[in-house]
C-alpha cells in the first residue's frame, strides 16, 4: 500500500480522511517520509496557495504523484498546475471512488516502474517525443470536441510508443448513441501518434493515423523531437500543422498500461473527464430524457450502469448485456436498445452501458444478462467490475464461458 501525505487545512477532514485511509491498510505520513502520493486540497487556504503547492510538490525528486480534492475543482481547469495533477476528484467524493482513483493512479507508478525494470534499464522517455496538439478549426472559439488528456503506451517488444488522446466528444463519425451502447462512453478516445525507438531513444520511425483511420508516415513539422499535429476530421483524425490556429495544448504524457483493463479505465485515473463529458452533453442538448427516442441523443450518463469485461468474439459473433431490476416484470434493459447494429463486434477488454430508470441503486440490480447476437460464438472470459451510481459490484467469473449465437449467460452480483 502507498504511503500517503494528506494536505488539507479542515483538520476535522483531515482527521477522518485520514482514519478512512488508515482502516484501508494505507499508511499517513508526512512530507519528510518521501511519500509515495500527496493527496491535498485545492484551497490552502487560497487558490494561489494550493497552485503554489502543486508546483512545489512536483518539483521535488522523485515527485510523488498527486490526487487533487476539493470542492473548487473547477478553478484548476485550465491552468499550468492541471497537466502536474494525476487525478482530480471533486468533493463531496465517495470513499471507494477516492480509493479506486488512488489504486489507479499507484497502478501507472507501477506500470512505469516494472517497464524500467526497477531501475535496469533505460526508462523511456515518454515527454520527448509526446505530440503537441492545436485546436481543429471547426471548433475555434468553442468548448466542442476539447482534447482532455494524452496517455501513452510503451512496448517493450518493439521499443514504440503510442499517444492517445482523449476528446471531452465526437462531432463525427460514432453517433453519440453507438457511443454510449458500445464503448461505454461519449468521449472520443483516438491513437494520434506512434513512434518507434532505437536503442538511444531517437526515433527510427514515426506514424500518425490519418483520415478514415489509415496508418500514414509523419515526416514533421516537429517541435524538437515532438510532432506538432491537428485534428482534421470530426471524429478527430489528424495531420501535421500548417498554420498554428486555435489553443495549443501541451499536455504531460500519462503512462499507462492497459493489458489489463479498457481505454475507459484512463478517464477512471482522471474521473473529471466523466464530469466534462456529461456538461458538454447538456450543453449541445444531446441529452433526451429517460425511456425515449429522440434521433441519435442518449440519456444522462448518471442513468446508465456500466460494465467492463474482457471478451473475444469468434465468427461474426456480437456480445451485449442487459440487467433486470428488483421488482420489475419487464424484460431486461439491454445495452444495445434492441438494435444488433448496436452490439459489439471486437474484442478485448471493452466498457459497455445499460440505460436505467432515474436514481436506480446497484443492490436493485437482481440479475445481468450476456448474450451473444450475429453468429459465431462469444467467450466470456473476465470481468472487471459493474459499476452504478459510483458503486461497484464484482462478478464470481472462475472461468471463460463460451455463449453461441442467440443464446445468454446470466449472473448476479457479488
Amino acid at each position: 500500500m502507498p504511503r500517503i501525505h494528506l494536505i488539507e487545512d479542515d483538520l476535522d477532514q483531515r482527521e477522518l480522511r485520514g482514519m478512512l485511509l488508515e482502516n484501508s491498510g494505507h499508511s499517513i505520513v508526512d512530507s519528510q517520509a518521501s511519500p509515495d502520493l500527496v493527496l491535498m486540497d485545492l484551497r490552502i487556504p487560497t487558490l494561489a496557495d494550493g497552485l503554489a503547492m502543486i508546483r512545489s510538490i512536483k518539483g521535488e525528486r522523485p515527485a510523488p504523484k498527486l490526487v487533487v480534492l476539493s470542492g473548487a475543482a473547477q478553478e484548476l481547469r485550465g491552468t499550468p498546475e492541471e497537466a502536474l495533477v494525476d487525478a482530480i476528484l471533486e468533493k463531496p467524493c465517495p470513499t471507494g471512488k477516492l480509493l479506486r482513483t488512488i489504486a489507479g493512479v499507484m497502478t501507472m507508478l507501477c506500470a512505469l516502474l516494472s517497464m524500467v525494470g526497477m531501475g535496469n534499464a533505460q526508462t523511456p522517455d515518454i515527454k520527448r517525443h509526446a505530440p503537441i496538439l492545436y485546436q481543429r478549426a471547426d471548433t475555434i472559439g468553442t468548448q466542442s470536441d476539447i482534447p482532455l488528456l494524452l496517455y501513452c503506451e510503451w512496448d517493450a517488444n518493439e521499443s514504440s510508443l503510442t499517444y492517445t488522446v482523449i476528446f471531452s466528444n465526437e462531432d463525427g463519425g460514432t453517433s453519440t448513441r453507438a457511443l454510449m451502447a458500445r464503448w461505454g462512453r461519449t468521449t472520443d478516445i483516438e491513437y494520434v501518434y506512434k513512434v518507434w525507438l532505437n536503442a538511444d531513444g531517437s526515433a527510427t520511425r514515426r506514424e500518425i493515423q490519418g483520415p478514415n483511420h489509415q496508418d500514414v508516415a509523419y515526416t514533421g513539422p516537429f517541435e524538437g523531437d515532438r510532432p506538432l499535429l491537428v485534428p482534421v476530421t470530426r471524429n478527430n483524425m489528424v495531420a501535421g500543422v500548417t498554420t498554428k490556429a486555435g489553443q495549443r495544448y501541451d499536455f504531460e504524457p500519462m503512462l499507462v498500461d492497459l493489458r489489463d483493463h479498457s481505454r475507459e479505465y484512463v478517464m477512471d485515473l482522471k474521473p473529471e473527464t466523466w464530469k466534462i463529458m456529461r456538461e458538454e452533453l447538456k450543453r449541445e442538448e444531446k441529452l433526451r430524457p429517460f425511456g425515449t427516442v429522440r434521433g441519435e441523443d442518449i440519456s444522462d450518463p448518471l442513468n446508465y450502469a456500466y460494465m467492463e469485461f474482457k471478451s473475444t468474439q469468434r465468427d461474426g459473433g456480437r456480445i451485449a448485456i442487459g440487467m433486470q431490476l428488483r421488482g420489475m416484470e419487464r424484460p431486461m434493459y439491454m445495452s444495445h436498445l434492441g438494435d444488433v447494429r448496436l452490439t459489439v463486434e471486437r474484442s478485448g477488454w471493452m466498457r459497455v452501458a445499460v440505460e436505467l430508470p432515474p436514481n436506480t441503486k446497484l443492490f436493485s440490480v437482481t440479475q445481468i444478462g450476456v448474450g451473444c447476437y450475429g453468429k459465431g460464438s462469444c467467450l466470456l472470459e473476465k470481468i472487471a467490475f459493474v459499476e452504478l451510481s459510483g458503486q461497484r459490484g464484482q462478478v464470481a467469473l472462475t472461468h471463460p464461458v463460451e455463449i453461441k449465437a442467440g443464446e445468454q449467460w446470466f449472473f448476479t452480483l457479488k
